[in-house]
């Protein structure tokens, strides 16, 4: 009686960007939003076509979520209260998307944990609840940037796709 090989996590990798805004610079630049479009708006407001936005709190954000700080990838961007996003720039599909190049270095970092090579790896899911693109596949792009063989896919199973890629991926060393 042969028995499957029993999967095993061996390393994780982690990507943290280098900037990180608190609650308190989050707060300060979201009600400078607020003001900004209480004002651009009074009149729809006034007429009730639109709803009048209200400020926030440190506390407010600390005892909804339990969060004090976030590490983010374009502090200005996020923080600028007539932008309140990332300004992440367009990259062809030529180029490899900011998403996988967080893949990369996540990737490399559990390798190096693992004491593994790239050429060890046979196959790469990226399982991710958001993609900047749908073609080409995140694995994919990490695959080649990692010089792996083999094949990769993504899965894209909203807030469940880190669970269904593991299960998967323990499903193929299982096969």
């Amino acid at each position: 009686m042969s028995h499957a090989p029993q999967p095993v996590l061996s390393a994780t990798g982690l990507f943290t960007p280098a900037e990180s805004i608190s609650n308190e610079e989050l707060v300060a630049s979201f009600n400078q939003y607020v003001a900004l479009h209480n004002r651009e708006n009074a009149e729809a407001i006034a007429k009730g076509d639109i709803a009048e936005l209200t400020e926030s709190s440190v506390e407010f954000i600390e005892k909804a979520s339990g969060i004090g700080s976030r590490f983010v990838v374009d502090k200005a961007g996020i923080l600028d209260p007539r932008h309140m996003a990332p300004r992440i720039a367009a990259r062809s599909n030529e180029e490899i998307s900011i998403l996988a190049e967080i893949g990369v270095a996540a990737a490399k970092d559990a390798l190096t944990r693992a004491g593994r090579d790239a050429g060890e790896v046979d196959a790469v899911l990226c399982a991710a609840s958001n993609m900047q693109r749908p073609y080409p596949a995140m694995a994919v792009e990490i695959q080649d940037a990692l010089g792996i063989d083999g094949f990769g896919f993504d899965m894209n199973v909203a807030c469940s796709s880190a669970t269904f890629g593991i299960q998967t991926a323990a499903d193929y060393i299982r096969a």
